[in-house]
């Protein structure tokens, strides 16, 4: 009985094993092809998911373009922020939930100078 029980259990953390390794490489696929920013893609949600700024990510953090933008320019390129607080701006990159529970939390995050023009770009997880 108990060799039973254990091979049930062995085999459930295989599969469950199994399918997380397939999703972790799917989401590596996703996360790989980047995207030339595209700002109607950008601003683009479905619920309460961005489905395009991950593969743009790459291009706003090392574009030396953006980073000569002020504050008002750079609004109109990536819209309102999903928050701002004592000049930083946040825009949600990605989000990985448990049900309503938020797990991992992707975000771009842009801290402005005191003339708003932009003192540095970086991606929090």
């Amino acid at each position: 009985m108990q060799i039973r029980f254990t091979l049930v259990v062995v085999f459930l953390i295989c599969i469950g094993c199994n399918r997380n390794a397939e999703k972790v490489a799917g989401d590596l696929e996703s996360t790989t092809s980047e995207v030339k920013f595209d700002k109607t893609k950008w601003l683009t949600k479905e619920d309460s998911d961005y489905p395009y700024r991950e593969q743009m990510l790459h291009d706003i953090v090392y574009n030396d373009s953006i980073r000569k933008l002020t504050k008002d320019e750079l609004l109109v390129l990536l819209g309102k922020p999903d928050r701002s607080n004592e000049g930083h701006l946040y825009y949600m990159i990605s989000q990985k939930k448990l049900g309503f529970w938020p797990i991992r939390t992707k975000t771009l995050v842009i801290k402005l100078t005191e003339e708003n023009t932009i003192e540095w770009i970086k991606i929090h997880e």
